[in-house]
């Protein structure tokens, strides 16, 4: 896998503490969170899911392509269909063979300046070589490049450039005054407030000011944070005319775009215009107040559905597609791994596995992938535990891509001891054929039971099926009453066949 994804995620961590970006979750900025906009593109079903085949599909794909066949055909077995591959058809053959599509990244390729015609000429190979595979599925571009634009700068910027400006100031020491290095230092911590206080044209006037005065040169002076608004201005603007360029070639495949768990709604949505399916990673676990992944003020396991609903507003119309946790965050290091604290960095665990996936469908996530498995063992509990929810939705996929009713059941919890006033869990019901499918996520940490009203006339009189349990439910007045643990998922259904075997 690529080194400097690992990098990054691992900078979230410390990020977090450190700087907060933007720190207002959806509702609390009062950003609407309506059902998902139509999709007008007929590779799409109205709901977003991708058409293959001519059917509406919920993609599970694996970020890892096993070298082992075995282990290829067990993810397959288990309701994974799209696996992301290297440039080479051998790669997709593999796949063929075991009945799954592959998504193939792009990289750096899509990014053309206005005339590079040269730039043109070496995508099309690319996807020449590719497009007519029966195998193949989706383009996907550059691993979260809008957030890269600003992420390259932070590592200079939030610290380095001040431990090296530092280091020049002690070194001065013998030729200046100690009146001068009083002066000098009281101009870092000047700057370095201004930084952090996200004044950046202020502080990077004072930088600039200290690596004159102390005649040493900036080894990255076009390294600037206020610069970053332009810069990211600039890769929109390359990246739609990669995309263009893309779609002249091959009109017939879509474009994916993942995203950081960050940047601006307003940036994203510029960003996505280009692209066929949106969204980003999340990986909560574990949670910490201190640090993690999400920048939002919700960082626990619903943090999922916050994300989603957040790259729902990025990208109005476009397929949502959702990268979640498949590691722990100590298999990313040697330091994690040898940490003698086996809390830190923990695996997820199924129960928080299983959430994590419905949370984000429940929120209208069209496609859930998975990112880190190179870093566990496959005979182990995580990966049996993706193996099992992979198979779950996969058996559930004909419900989830069904069709949405009139008007949306409501869900109101009981009056209980904690802050959850009122809020019950996220529903979505679907119908497919004569059978309904009710999913409800409870997003509070704490058990809750809870009222359902307003089901429609056509469940009147017919049991409801908690999936993977004895409990029957009768719909009565159109209503249902039951409770679900904190970070559960029940699944209800008129049949059972929606379990799987």
């Amino acid at each position: 896998m690529d080194n400097s994804k690992i990098r990054k995620i691992l900078f979230y961590a410390v990020l977090f503490s450190f700087f907060v970006l933007f720190g207002r979750d959806m509702q609390a900025q009062g950003i609407s969170v309506n059902p998902l906009k139509s999709v007008a593109d007929s590779r799409f079903s109205e709901e977003g899911f991708l058409k293959v085949g001519g059917a509406s599909r919920l993609i599970i794909g694996l970020y890892e392509l096993p070298n082992d066949d075995d282990r290829l055909a067990e993810i397959a077995e288990s309701g994974f269909n799209l696996v992301r591959v290297p440039q080479e058809r051998k790669a997709l053959d593999r796949l063929r063979e075991h009945g799954l599509y592959a998504w193939i990244c792009l990289g750096s390729a899509v990014k053309l300046k206005d005339g590079n015609l040269e730039g043109e000429q070496k995508l099309e190979r690319i996807i020449d070589q590719f497009k007519s595979h029966p195998s193949f599925l989706v383009w996907e571009l550059s691993d979260e490049a809008l957030w890269n634009v600003w992420w390259s700068r932070f590592p200079w910027i939030f610290g380095e450039q001040q431990r090296q400006l530092r280091g020049h100031i002690e070194k001065a020491r013998g030729r200046n005054s100690q009146a001068d290095t009083g002066k000098l230092l009281s101009l870092l911590r000047e700057a370095d407030d201004y930084d952090e206080r996200a004044l950046w044209k202020k502080a990077e006037a004072i930088y600039d000011t200290l690596w004159e005065k102390l005649g040493v040169k900036n080894p990255h002076p076009d390294w600037k944070m206020s610069q970053c608004p332009a810069r990211a201005d600039e890769l929109i603007d390359k990246i739609a005319r990669g995309c263009r360029a893309v779609r002249r070639f091959d009109a017939g495949h879509i474009i994916w775009q993942n995203h950081a768990p960050r940047n601006t709604v307003v940036s994203m949505r510029k960003y996505n215009r280009a692209v066929d399916a949106a969204g980003c990673d999340i990986y909560p676990v574990p949670f910490s107040p201190t640090s993690g992944h999400s920048d939002l003020k919700d960082t626990n396991l619903s943090s999922v559905g916050a994300y989603t609903d957040r790259m729902r507003q990025a990208a109005p119309g476009k397929s949502i597609w959702m990268v979640l946790q498949g590691f722990g965050w100590r298999d990313l290091s040697e330091d994690g791994k040898n940490d003698p604290d086996l809390s830190k960095g923990r695996r997820p665990r199924f129960n928080e596995t299983r959430f994590m996936a419905y949370d984000a469908v429940v929120h209208g996530a069209n496609a859930v992938l998975y990112w880190g498995t190179h870093s566990i063992e496959k005979d182990s509990s995580l990966w049996r535990n993706l193996m099992k929810t992979a198979k779950e939705l996969r058996a559930l996929e004909p419900g989830i891509v069904g069709e949405r009713p009139v008007n949306p059941p409501l869900a109101v919890a009981d009056e209980t001891y904690g802050s959850v006033d009122e809020k019950g869990p996220v529903l979505m019901l679907r119908k497919t054929g004569q059978d309904w499918v009710l999913i409800a996520v409870n997003e509070h940490s704490q058990g809750i039971s809870f009222k359902i009203s307003k089901l429609p006339e056509e469940l009147e009189g017919r049991n409801l099926y908690r999936l993977y349990s004895d409990e029957v439910h009768l719909i009565e007045n159109g209503r249902l009453h039951d409770g679900i643990r904190g970070f559960g998922v029940h699944v209800y259904a008129t049949s059972r066949r929606f379990e799987n075997e």
